[in-house]
């Protein structure tokens, strides 16, 4: 018999070995993902709790919203950017998209 492919039991081992970490990888990418949409609704569950207040939600007391107020400023610059952009929807794409043109 000539030896082609090599032993069957290496190849069948070194296989299963490559599956396996590529059934480990897809499970650290799925994982990944989930944290991140972790990050999303916890952040979206932020600012309502902060900003609730300003339309009309009262969830928590406006003491402890002043509290957590600096640490919107990244939130309030995108929503003053979108305020003074006004009903300029254009201009609202091409700034997402990544410049001021």
């Amino acid at each position: 018999m000539s030896k082609r492919g090599g032993n069957p039991l290496k190849r069948i081992a070194r296989e299963m070995k490559l599956f396996l970490q590529g059934l480990f990888q897809a499970m650290r990418e799925d994982s990944v993902s989930v944290l991140e949409l972790e990050y999303l609704e916890a952040e979206n569950a932020f600012l309502s709790l902060v900003l609730g207040s300003l339309v009309g939600l009262h969830l928590v007391p406006i003491g402890l919203s002043i509290e957590l107020a600096p640490l919107l400023k990244d939130e309030v610059k995108i929503l003053e950017k979108r305020h003074f952009l006004g009903a300029d929807v254009l201009a609202e794409y091409f700034t997402e998209m990544g410049g001021e043109w």
